[in-house]
């Protein structure tokens, strides 16, 4: 991503979730009041690519 001209970066969990972050702060938020990252998994992502639904 960086490679791109992109300030982004992805952190795995242990249990294969993962947070992304944008100029190092959590880019996804589940709430924006509390603050708490977002995390999703790879089914997030073939979800989101493959136009079955949103994320």
């Amino acid at each position: 991503m960086n490679n791109a001209g992109l300030t982004t970066t992805y952190e795995e969990g242990e249990t294969g979730q993962f947070e992304l972050f944008k100029d190092n702060a959590s880019y996804m938020k589940e709430d924006v009041r509390d603050g708490i990252p977002k995390f999703f998994t790879l089914e997030h992502v073939e979800k989101k690519l493959g136009g079955l639904g949103e994320y």
